[in-house]
């Protein structure tokens, strides 16, 4: 039944197979694709945006199969570039649901594990556009795997392609669950020595860099599960509550997938309640940092429960295949839409548009050793066009750039223009600004671009 999985894939996604610039939009397009090129240009520093790039666990820079591709890429062109690393993504989610096809299957029959597949594959919190997401989910499954079947080597790989991966508040949940089932499975643990030597490359950087940032000691509680939110585990319903929006906060498994559970022998009922508490932020805010991300725990014991309740059903196949096909359709109807989080996102553009505007040409012969405030979406890292911008200004951004910026936010601002909040400052000369693009009307000398402002103070010593 690997066929059918194949199959049920490309018919999941097959708008961004048929048109992968459909996706071109958001942080795929202004964060994530830029930073790939750059990754594949094997440039020690990241002197564009991020500082210490190989710091950022979500950049999944030591990710082989992220990595490799990167290479490739900067040897075609940017529509080639970003089909190919648009569709390494996407193609991890085939991965996970062969892996839990294997799984379930090991100790059910082939309906049982084409049901649990596609339910624990598609459900509504695992259609996402950030790589690095797709890639941690993508391996969880074969991470349980190699528990159940007691291969070492497997397991262990597993978690190193996790953390390697590198979207840690997901990652974390899965090493958690799979401890778990180590442990209901009398299992050594060895998997998890094993794992974290694969992934000790990103972990040491990581740790080393986090106490730098404005990330550490900062707590809070954005993004909290409204109770009544839970509704959606029946129908699925948007939300862009307390500026979260709604790809943090859905966890849509299908209709049948809370009437199955009820028919479920599964023993992860309570994971089902605590996760519950964990999302709501009844039980701390800190691990993860959004409780809304609990989701993932709380969609798979869900998930895991409905697979439980299916393979219980006592009916012949003919209805099996029957109830396969509707969770299949419901899953692809409302959660192949969750690719792009519209309403919430940018209309798209093809890469070669929108890295190549008056105001790219403009700075790609201008700027030499200086740097620019405030490029505008989708230009914000400055990678593609080489152009060197103020940096991250993000939750992990350093401590000493979110006190230069003034940037009191325990998860950044965000913010890439310096005079949205701030006045013209001399400090801009010591980090050799020279050009500033915003929308207030500035002192500084204006350029033949509309919003490009040329800082009077430096322009002298500059190349014209």
């Amino acid at each position: 039944m690997i066929w059918l999985l194949i199959a049920y894939h490309f018919l999941f996604f097959w708008k961004v197979y048929s048109n992968p610039f459909s996706v071109a939009r958001s942080e795929l397009l202004s964060t994530f694709f830029p930073s790939w090129i750059h990754l594949g240009r094997g440039e020690k520093h990241d002197v564009y945006y991020w500082g210490n790039y190989r710091a950022h666990p979500v950049l999944s820079s030591y990710y082989p199969i992220h990595r490799g591709p990167s290479i490739l890429g900067n040897l075609l062109g940017l529509e080639r570039a970003f089909n190919l690393f648009t569709w390494t993504s996407i193609l991890h989610y085939l991965f996970c649901s062969i892996g839990w096809f294997l799984l379930i299957q090991s100790w059910s029959n082939p309906y049982v594990a084409l049901f649990g597949s596609i339910t624990l594959t598609y459900s509504a919190y695992n259609i996402k556009q950030q790589p690095c997401i797709a890639y941690t989910i993508g391996w969880f499954p074969w991470l349980i795997l190699g528990i159940v079947k007691g291969k070492l080597l497997l397991s262990s790989l597993a978690l190193g392609m996790v953390l390697l991966s590198g979207y840690y508040p997901i990652g974390l949940q899965i090493l958690v669950l799979a401890t778990a089932f180590s442990m209901s499975m009398g299992e050594n643990g060895l998997w998890v020595l094993g794992g974290m030597l694969i992934g000790l490359p990103q972990l040491i950087l990581f740790l080393k860099h986090l106490p730098k940032t404005i990330r550490m000691n900062k707590h809070d509680d954005i993004g909290k599960v409204p109770w009544w939110h839970f509704i959606s585990v029946f129908h699925p319903i948007k939300t862009s509550l307390n500026g979260v929006g709604y790809w943090e906060m859905t966890y849509y498994c299908g209709l049948l997938a809370p009437i199955l559970a009820l028919f479920s022998t599964s023993r992860v009922w309570p994971l089902l309640l605590v996760s519950a508490a964990l999302m709501m932020g009844f039980l701390g805010s800190h691990l993860p940092r959004i409780p809304a991300r609990w989701s993932f725990s709380f969609q798979f014991a869900l998930g895991w429960m409905a697979t439980s309740g299916f393979n219980n059903l006592c009916i012949d196949s003919t209805l099996w295949l029957s109830l396969i096909v509707l969770q299949a359709f419901d899953l692809w109807w409302y959660n192949s839409k969750l690719i792009v989080t519209e309403p919430y996102s940018e209309l798209p553009k093809k890469p070669s548009f929108a890295f190549n505007t008056p105001l790219t040409r403009y700075l790609e012969t201008h700027p030499g050793d200086y740097r620019v405030s405030g490029l505008p979406y989708p230009l914000f890292t400055g990678h593609i066009n080489r152009i060197k911008t103020l940096g991250y200004s993000g939750g992990m951004q350093l401590k000493w750039m979110a006190k230069w910026r003034g940037d009191t936010n325990p998860n950044g601002t965000g913010e890439h223009d310096w005079f949205r909040s701030n006045h013209d400052d001399p400090s801009l000369d010591r980090h050799r600004v020279l050009y500033a693009f915003t929308r207030k009307r500035l002192d500084w000398v204006g350029t033949s671009v509309h919003n490009l402002y040329k800082n009077p103070r430096l322009a002298q010593r500059s190349p014209d």
